[in-house]
């Protein structure tokens, strides 16, 4: 993908949420929490196989079952199946369809949440639901049928067979 990498993206949007509680208040996320934000990088690095984006974005979805953060859960499981659809797409696995839409309905909450709404991380989660469509859109697009092969000038046309019996 040409647009910025998922993984700036998803940590600048996790960066932002942090960063959205003021210092006093802003304890440091349950253990899921960190753990689901670790595997959604390994899944959103462009460097890494389909196969480990799949992984790692199934061990996230799966450490994120117990990140207690409403919004912080929110956040990871939406940009995790947002990883994992392309994967799953890419490696013929799962369901990447529901995947996407699941993230984009979750990344629509994710910009009109209190506390994100009008904010850089509620913009980004509208950005990544934007990538999720064109994503989308390029999986279900037709594939060109490729043009018929060229074909050469015909062959030649056998001569009329003779009348005349062949001399010896």
């Amino acid at each position: 993908m040409t647009a910025p990498s998922h993984l700036a993206l998803a940590v600048a949007v996790v960066l932002a949420i942090a960063g959205a509680l003021p210092a006093a208040a802003a304890p440091s996320p349950p253990e899921a929490c960190t753990r689901a934000l670790a595997l959604e990088k390994t899944a959103a690095n462009d460097a890494v196989s389909r196969q480990a984006a799949y992984d790692a974005a199934v061990a996230g979805l799966a450490a994120n079952q117990g990140c207690p953060d409403a919004q912080m859960h929110l956040v990871n499981e939406a940009y995790l199946l947002s990883m994992r659809a392309p994967a799953a797409h890419d490696l013929h696995i799962g369901d990447w369809r529901r995947d996407l839409t699941r993230a984009n309905d979750l990344l629509l909450q994710c910009a009109n949440w209190p506390g994100l709404k009008g904010t850089k991380a509620g913009q980004d989660c509208v950005t990544q639901r934007q990538y999720n469509g064109i994503i989308a859109k390029a999986f279900t697009a037709p594939s060109p049928t490729p043009a018929p092969a060229p074909r050469g000038p015909a062959p030649p046309t056998p001569p009329a067979p003779s009348s005349r019996p062949a001399s010896r």
